[in-house]
């Protein structure tokens, strides 16, 4: 019996295109059914402006027309060094508001199993990635622990590095985790 490679060999171009075309068939209807494959969200977490930590209170901020754009706390840096009204002045940003969060400082490191030196270098982006995450599995009704080896993903929006590049302008000798 000849092999595979011999018998292609013998086709003509015509019957070769074919064989093709039928492989690409079969990868194209594989394809089209995980397209129609349902999904089903059923835990949700999220941290918004007005102090909105849940799904629930942030359509209640939506529902009732809240406006969560709010000077910026004292807490967060002392905006007078920051601040100058003319939109061309370098360094400086020019306006007074904008959306912040609210108990970024109530990270439970031990929660995580994160020790304290490496959580106060931690992101606080990946801070409130644990959390928001941790409150979506909750917030599902599944135990987390049962999820392992489960075909479930946990999605993710997030953008901005500016507290790596102030960790980094630090110096190596600032990590010590």
């Amino acid at each position: 019996m000849k092999d595979s490679s011999q018998n292609l060999e013998q086709l003509s171009p015509l019957q070769k295109s074919f064989l093709v075309i039928e492989r690409l068939k079969s990868k194209v209807d594989i394809l089209e059914k995980y397209q129609k494959e349902p999904i089903a969200i059923i835990g949700m977490g999220c941290r918004f402006p007005g102090g909105a930590s849940t799904p629930e209170a942030f359509w209640d901020i939506l529902q009732n027309g809240v406006d969560a754009i709010t000077e910026v706390p004292q807490d967060r840096w002392h905006l007078d060094d920051y601040y100058d009204p003319d939109p061309d002045s370098p360094g400086k940003i020019y306006t007074r508001y904008g959306g912040f969060l609210n108990k970024l400082q109530e990270f439970d490191n031990n929660f995580f199993g994160i020790s304290p030196k490496e959580a106060i270098h931690l992101d606080p982006q990946q801070r409130l990635l644990l959390e928001v995450s941790w409150e979506a599995l909750e917030n599902s009704g599944k135990n987390p622990q049962q999820l392992q080896g489960s075909p479930t993903g946990v999605f993710i929006g997030i953008c901005g590095n500016d507290y790596t590049q102030r960790i980094f302008s630090q110096g190596p000798e600032q990590f010590d985790a």
